[in-house]
């Protein structure tokens, strides 16, 4: 088991540099969690026995460059919706069309899993280099705002469960609504 060597305090301002802002409580919960099972995780990501999922749709809204996706998705809509009409002059000329479309749709899938592999080599690659603030603080960063999904062949873990869950098997969410927050809603 690799060691890290980086207090709890350090770790948050860490977090709190990449966020850009204080951690709020439950953020701090999941980065002790993170920071006391650190060795297991990164352990577990070098080896490849703890899988990153990257969530597109969150990722997207907060990178621009995993956004590229929905070029090929917006074309696919348009060449669909433009081969519909089509349909009442030549049938033919409208199949061709469609064609097109599946072909705009599965080009924006596969820039899709291009992205997220990309995305997850990175913070691979940092992981194993050791590099703290791009690699370890980057993974959990992510993980606190919902933007990763932790597998491993034991459990898995996204947010609002505890980080540990993927080395546990635990499927408890960490913070539950109080009445009182219920009853606001």
């Amino acid at each position: 088991m690799t060691e890290i060597n980086i207090s709890l305090d350090d770790f948050k301002s860490l977090l709190a540099d990449l966020f850009g802002q204080p951690l709020k409580q439950e953020a701090e919960v999941a980065t002790r969690d993170f920071w006391q099972n650190i060795s297991a995780i990164t352990d577990g990501v070098s080896q490849g026995s703890i899988s990153i999922y990257p969530d597109f749709l969150f990722l997207s809204r907060d990178f621009p460059e995993y956004k590229k996706h929905y070029v090929w998705k917006g074309l696919a809509i348009l060449i669909f919706l433009i081969s519909l009409p089509v349909f009442i002059f030549s049938w033919g000329i409208a199949i061709f069309i469609l064609a097109l479309s599946v072909i705009c749709h599965i080009t924006g899938n596969l820039q899709r899993k291009v992205s997220g592999q990309k995305f997850v080599s990175g913070i691979k690659t940092s992981i194993i280099a050791r590099d703290l603030s791009k690699g370890v603080g980057k993974l959990c960063a992510h993980y606190i705002a919902g933007h990763v999904l932790l597998v491993s062949n034991i459990g898995r873990a996204h947010w609002p469960r505890l980080p540990s869950d993927v080395l546990t098997g635990k499927q408890d969410f960490q913070f539950k609504r109080s009445p009182a927050k219920r009853n606001m809603l």
